[in-house]
């Protein structure tokens, strides 16, 4: 079968999503354009057309994919038993996220992507499901008395969001060397130490 075979929508939008993760890992915002992703998955640039008409709108589609990829990993959170899971299940798909992408840290930092307000609010509104979805676990944490209750979850969740971003740049910063997502379990450790 040759790369050029057609694909169902949901297929081809998604291996845009992770194209979209590479250019950006690699180059920035600046970098992605239909130009470049077309010849990446070895197709016509018209052919990107059918599901994007421009660059604006590649962003936009990226961005509410790192949404929906944020939400997959809250669901699988609330799949565990106590707080101690959940938090252990959100690092773990968090981490293994980063990995296969290599795009979550730059995002934040990216200056590109300040410059537009509706790309702003789309980074603003998944970063902000995310941290009340992780505030929510810790304040039901607190009233099953599986978080101490001196815990603040505003605190928490900052702590726990900056362990994953500054965890996420070192590992970048190191050459992506070693398996992020092993990392999970000794962040969750950590954090569950101070929550209970």
């Amino acid at each position: 079968m040759g790369k050029n075979k057609r694909k169902p929508v949901e297929k081809r939008k998604e291996e845009i999503f992770f194209i979209i993760s590479q250019i950006i890992s690699e180059s920035g915002f600046s970098a992605v354009s239909t130009t470049e992703i077309a010849r990446r998955l070895g197709v016509s640039q018209p052919a990107i057309y059918k599901y994007f008409k421009n660059k604006d709108e590649l962003i936009k589609y990226f961005l509410e994919q790192v949404k929906e990829n944020l939400k997959k990993i809250v669901r699988s959170a609330e799949k565990g038993k106590t707080t101690e899971e959940k938090l252990k299940i959100l690092y773990r798909e968090h981490l293994n996220l980063i990995e296969r992408t290599k795009v979550l840290p730059r995002i934040v930092f990216a200056d590109e992507i300040h410059l537009g307000e509706d790309k702003r609010e789309k980074l603003k509104d998944a970063i902000f499901f995310y941290r009340d979805s992780i505030q929510k676990i810790i304040k039901e944490g607190i009233e099953k008395g599986e978080v101490k209750k001196s815990v603040d979850p505003e605190i928490a969740t900052r702590f726990f969001l900056g362990s994953i971003i500054s965890s996420s740049l070192y590992w970048m910063l190191s050459g992506m060397k070693y398996s992020l997502s092993e990392e999970s379990d000794k962040l969750s450790d950590f954090l569950n130490k101070i929550l209970n």
